[in-house]
């Protein structure tokens, strides 16, 4: 067992980013469709620039989409609150975070040392992986627990993010510990029968097993799509 003190040891949190203005909307769409991992776009020597006339074909619209919720994304805010919510709750008095790495060996957090630091990463946009990892090298980072907001895993968004983790942290002696995959934990299926429920208030019902079917309301589950490709090659 390593003991280690929670100035080296960081949790990183990532995320998809978003633009934080309209004039961002561009750059982002270009940064989203010049990652290969997801959307492979003719030959690798003319990925960049379809993504660049992808991106600005489709800038003007989406920054009008973007316009009717404020001109932004609220990605980043959120990930932002999630992350100080996570510090809050990991720095409490008695609470120990415990990791263990592929050695077995683990990393140990006490509640005696400084505070835990819990920062975001992007992929997409701003604060962007590769701006992320070098600060936090240069304030001393040397263990990372890495949480990918993408409850499923898939190499289109996780396995992206990670891949360009792993890219930029090459040049670094940052150890990670990385939790892939997270969307049979009860916690977090509690969280969404919560938000079931407070969904079901608007319109007076409560939740009943079996569901009655003359409430009249109906729950609707959505989920991004993947191509079938993705899937013949492999991705759960």
């Amino acid at each position: 067992m390593k003991n280690k003190t929670s100035r080296s040891t960081g949790v990183l949190l990532l995320n998809l980013g978003g633009p934080d203005s309209l004039s961002a909307v561009k750059p982002f769409l270009f940064n989203l469709f010049s990652d290969i991992e997801i959307i492979r776009l003719g030959p690798s020597f003319l990925h960049k620039p379809i993504a660049y006339l992808i991106s600005s074909l489709r800038g003007k619209k989406t920054e009008e989409a973007y316009s009717l919720i404020g001109g932004k994304s609220p990605i980043c805010d959120i990930t932002f609150a999630q992350a100080k919510a996570l510090e809050e709750v990991l720095n409490k008095p008695g609470v120990r975070t415990q990791v263990s790495g592929e050695d077995d060996s683990s990393i140990v957090t006490s509640d005696l040392s400084p505070s835990l630091k819990v920062s975001v990463a992007m992929r997409y946009w701003h604060p962007l992986i590769e701006k992320v990892i070098p600060e936090l090298y240069e304030s001393g980072t040397r263990q990372l627990i890495v949480l990918s907001l993408y409850p499923q895993y898939s190499v289109a968004t996780t396995g992206s993010s990670l891949n360009k983790l792993q890219e930029v942290t090459a040049k670094y002696d940052i150890e990670i510990f990385t939790v892939l995959s997270w969307f049979d934990h009860p916690l977090y299926i509690d969280a969404l029968v919560h938000s079931i429920k407070e969904g079901l208030k608007i319109f007076g019902q409560t939740v009943s097993v079996p569901a009655e079917s003359s409430s009249g309301v109906h729950v609707l589950f959505s989920a991004h799509s993947l191509p079938v490709k993705f899937i013949e090659e492999g991705d759960p």
